[in-house]
């Protein structure tokens, strides 16, 4: 995952529509010091699980070189950092858990079952996708020994490598790529358990995370901290149009996963977020919001 040798850490997160920077300090704990976005012109980057991202990449230079400005005048940046988190599409990736039992492999073993889990989820071939995966404890549920879970992640190699590439020119080694859902999801928003107390034995924390801080639609539904759907939108969705797309995530967590969700976490603008919210609660479904600044900061996390 990567070794901070500077106490700067940051996250650059990229979007459809907009460029942010976040400049935090601190070894462990993250303490933001400096943030930043700029617009981008229509087209400039791509979202998809394809390279090409960039349609430009002199204006997102350009775009990046004013954020780093801006930081610099406020003392930060005075030394390029050696690493840097990026947050990108959900759609450039794919992710996918699957319960372990046993040993926790080791890393060459546990490299080819991620791969085998993402076997059919990655348009490339074996050897042309990157794979990354983690061991992840259920948590909250009650019991003495957490289920153990392997999320995986994925995607086209070259395509992630031209998504490091828009940082190369600034002396920039990305020591993360994180996608916008999980990034949000590393940020905890505060909600209670089941009736606002704390989870039993059966009843693990659920929460659905919609976001479209990238200026595409994706959604997380994740119970007990582990991730168990994931699924991008190519297409931009508007915030009122989101109630369309509930009933049949509702469905899915109820009959697929056999699970509730106990409530959902909104990471997004201000405008699109509130739309949401009030489409959430024409459904009864309790709304908590994660601001994209605390999703950049939860990347640089652990």
């Amino acid at each position: 995952m990567g070794y901070w040798a500077s106490k700067e850490r940051v996250a650059v997160g990229l979007g459809r529509d907009r460029l942010r920077l976040l400049v935090a300090r601190g070894n462990g704990s993250v303490s933001v010091a400096h943030s930043g976005s700029r617009a981008l012109p229509p087209g400039a980057l791509r979202g998809g699980l394809r390279a090409p991202v960039s349609a430009d990449g002199e204006v997102i230079a350009t775009a990046l070189n004013e954020l780093l400005d801006d930081a610099r005048s406020d003392g930060l940046l005075r030394r390029r950092p050696d690493l840097v988190a990026l947050v990108i599409t959900d759609g450039s990736v794919k992710l996918a858990a699957a319960p372990i039992e046993g040993e926790i492999p080791g890393v060459a073993e546990g490299g080819r079952m991620a791969r085998w889990v993402l076997r059919e989820l990655l348009p490339a071939e074996a050897d042309a996708a990157r794979v990354d995966w983690t061991i992840m404890a259920a948590a909250g549920v009650g019991a003495a020994e957490p289920e153990r879970w392997m999320l995986s992640a994925g995607g086209d190699a070259a395509l992630l490598r031209e998504y490091e590439s828009l940082v190369e020119p600034f002396g920039w080694t990305v020591g993360r790529i994180v996608p916008w859902t999980l990034a949000a999801a590393s940020v905890h928003d505060g909600a209670p358990g089941p009736e606002g107390e704390s989870p039993v034995a059966d009843q693990p924390l659920r929460r659905l995370i919609l976001c479209e801080a990238d200026g595409t639609l994706a959604c997380m539904f994740e119970a007990g901290g582990v991730p168990r759907f994931h699924r991008a939108w190519r297409a931009q969705i508007a915030g009122d149009r989101v109630a369309d797309e509930l009933p049949s995530l509702r469905r899915y967590v109820n009959d697929h996963l056999e699970m509730t969700i106990g409530h959902v976490c909104l990471c997004g603008t201000a405008d699109w977020s509130t739309a949401v919210a009030d489409a959430c609660d024409a459904v009864g479904l309790e709304v908590r919001r994660v601001d994209p600044e605390k999703a950049l900061a939860g990347a640089l996390r652990g």
